[in-house]
């Protein structure tokens, strides 16, 4: 179970068009992970949502 979220970001790579979402986070045991996927999907959606509400501010957006 996730304890915190500790970064979000989307990812848009230029050599291939994909976009790509990425929460990163540390569970209740101290684990860390990272949970990626579509921008549009709903899980990656909630979890961007989180980070925000937990940080006060909005998923970066980058371009590779």
């Amino acid at each position: 179970m996730i304890k915190k979220t500790t970064a979000a970001y989307v990812r848009h790579y230029s050599d291939n068009g994909q976009t790509t979402a990425y929460v990163e986070w540390v569970d209740t045991q101290g684990k860390t992970g990272r949970t990626e996927g579509p921008p549009k999907n709903a899980h990656m959606q909630a979890l961007m949502s989180r980070y925000e509400r937990e940080h006060g501010r909005p998923v970066a957006k980058e371009m590779w």
